[in-house]
């Protein structure tokens, strides 16, 4: 499959906000920090996985991405960490373009679950315990290029759009992972 030129340029044009997330996220490498990453991955995954299931989806697009939040809720429970916390964020998930945009953050992060999940490991966390999420991310590769072909055969695709929409799902990550007060709803 010949590369997605699509990717490359919203990962160019996402760089910054990309690095600062990996940044805050982290290398944990004690129980604690991983479950400081479970709080804040679960508010971020639980509040955009019920963005995009309220999403207009266009009717030529029979492909859907990695839901995580009920492997997030579940690992949760497993860690003995309060329910994770719906936050509010304003994206525009009615525009093709957008929506695209949106979905390569999310699904992107299916690639450095790969890393994750090796952390978790280390730390005794798995498919059954505590990683469920991890797992389930890392666990198709056939998935992210089942994207691409997606995002490249998008008609009247709009990359300013797109990278708009990408840049704040990355700011409002960033947002998540610094908060110190995610707050239960």
């Amino acid at each position: 499959m010949a590369p997605s030129q699509r990717r490359f340029e919203l990962r160019d044009r996402t760089r910054e906000g990309h690095d600062r997330l990996d940044a805050a996220v982290g290398a944990f490498g004690t129980l604690e920090a991983y479950c400081h990453y479970i709080a804040r991955i679960g508010s971020f995954r639980a509040t955009m996985d019920a963005a995009l299931l309220n999403a207009v989806w266009p009717d030529e697009w029979r492909w859907r991405p990695t839901w995580v939040a009920d492997a997030l809720a579940d690992d949760t429970l497993d860690l003995k960490l309060p329910p994770a916390s719906r936050q509010k964020v304003c994206l525009d998930l009615g525009d093709e373009s957008a929506l695209l945009g949106t979905l390569y953050v999310l699904e992107g992060s299916t690639l450095g679950a790969r890393v994750l999940r090796q952390r978790a490991l280390a730390l005794g966390l798995d498919e059954t315990f505590g990683a469920r999420h991890l797992a389930l991310m890392s666990n198709d590769i056939a998935q992210w290029q089942s994207f691409l072909v997606l995002l490249d055969s998008a008609p009247d695709f709009n990359i300013e759009r797109a990278a708009a929409s990408a840049n704040a799902v990355f700011a409002f990550a960033l947002r998540c992972f610094e908060s110190d007060c995610l707050v239960v709803q």
